[in-house]
């Protein structure tokens, strides 16, 4: 909510900044529409909010090769509907709140869903982290198809604690059966017996090179 706050304000900032004064036609319905932004604002807020947490579920992740769109990102901007009539009758006030959400759901969410996942991602490596933790973070990331999240598991497949290792190979597993193909450096690493296992799914391995 604040990163939409933040952004919203940008928004409503640059606004005034370029478009016209209250010596202009304009200017008097502009300053309404800043008048309403105050009350309406916050109910976007909490409206976008709602609508994100249906999606949070629904995200791409990777912070490799630029940010990901959010898979069904598109509904953060059905908020704007309630404050449609807006459109209407000051059009000005209505683009501000129309561009704040498009800034929102194609700029800063994905950021920070990449640097969530970053984080995520460490935590399932690090020792430090309880390992029903790390056994749940190897679950949950089973939907996700990135390059870095592969490693992550691979890394975990073959650390120490019995029980993270089997939960990285069983979502290696499911994602590779998905994508039918798995990189031939990535099945290197596992240990030989999960090798056998993976080539047993019927993949197709791929060369790197």
């Amino acid at each position: 909510m604040q990163r939409y706050a933040l952004t919203a304000l940008l928004g409503w900032t640059t606004a005034v900044v370029i478009l016209p004064r209250n010596d202009d036609p304009f200017g008097e319905v502009f300053a309404a529409g800043m008048q309403l932004g105050l009350v309406g604002l916050p109910l976007l807020t909490i409206a976008t909010m709602l609508v994100i947490i249906l999606l949070a579920d629904r995200r791409f992740e990777p912070p490799t090769g630029g940010v990901q769109r959010i898979r069904g990102g598109w509904m953060v901007v059905l908020p704007l509907l309630l404050p449609l009539p807006l459109g209407a009758l000051m059009p000005l006030s209505y683009l501000v709140l129309v561009m704040t959400q498009f800034i929102y759901v194609f700029r800063v969410l994905p950021c920070q869903d990449s640097r969530d996942t970053a984080d995520v991602l460490i935590s399932l490596t690090n020792p430090a982290v309880p390992a029903e933790q790390r056994v749940r973070i190897a679950r949950a990331v089973a939907g996700l198809r990135s390059r870095p999240v592969m490693e992550a598991l691979v890394d975990a497949a073959t650390g120490k604690e019995p029980e993270v290792a089997e939960a990285a190979l069983e979502t290696l597993c499911t994602m590779w059966r998905r994508d039918r193909v798995v990189g031939e450096d990535l099945l290197l690493k596992l240990r030989p017996s999960d090798r056998d296992r993976i080539r047993a799914l019927g993949v197709r391995i791929r060369s790197p090179w």
